[in-house]
């Protein structure tokens, strides 16, 4: 499908340039994320979506020795064109495995979904936008600790270029219209 979605003013990839980024959503860590179970909810319904257009996924776990795995809920979503990831820098990019997969995929729009908004996610976010990425922040599927924490970050990865959207805007851009092909088995299937 060679669909344009528009998620700002800038010229959008088509849909099969996406790949959608979970970032460090692990069982120590998420109980901590201010409103973490609407997070879990979000990332839920985003990997559901993800599934039905076949888009590729890119999971990561930071230090999961430590941190745990992924949470059951969406490590049970984490199938299909899903690649994982364990790594221990803060920014996914600078794990070479990682950077080189990304590269790899030939897809040059990121969205993010992860934990921590100020750290993790952030990070990874900025090294994105140096490497000419482009990439869309959903701000309802990343948290923080804080609220200070997940403000401050979104409002510097949007300073730095990314577009900064929610889950829902998100969806209903990829898909562009109610004649889409899967839009009955979105609203029926996704946004029930």
């Amino acid at each position: 499908m060679n669909n344009q979605n528009s998620f700002n003013t800038k010229p959008q990839p088509s849909q099969d340039q996406i790949l959608v980024m979970i970032i460090d959503h692990q069982e120590k860590l998420l109980p901590h994320i201010l409103g973490h179970e609407s997070i879990l909810q979000k990332v839920s319904r985003l990997l559901k979506f993800c599934s039905l257009l076949s888009l590729p996924i890119t999971a990561t776990e930071q230090y999961p020795a430590g941190l745990g795995p992924t949470v059951a809920p969406i490590a049970d979503l984490l199938t299909g064109h899903v690649s994982t990831f364990h790594k221990t820098t803060f920014s996914c990019m600078k794990d070479e495995r990682i950077s080189q997969h990304l590269s790899g995929s030939g897809r040059r729009c990121v969205v993010i979904s992860g934990i921590e908004t100020h750290i993790c996610v952030q990070q990874t976010v900025c090294d994105l936008l140096a490497a000419s990425y482009c990439v869309h922040v959903l701000a309802d599927c990343v948290g923080s600790r804080s609220e200070l924490d997940h403000d401050t970050g979104l409002e510097r990865m949007r300073n730095a270029g990314a577009t900064v959207s929610t889950l829902e805007a998100f969806m209903f851009e990829v898909l562009g219209s109610c004649k889409h092909p899967l839009f009955k088995r979105f609203l029926s299937e996704i946004m029930k």
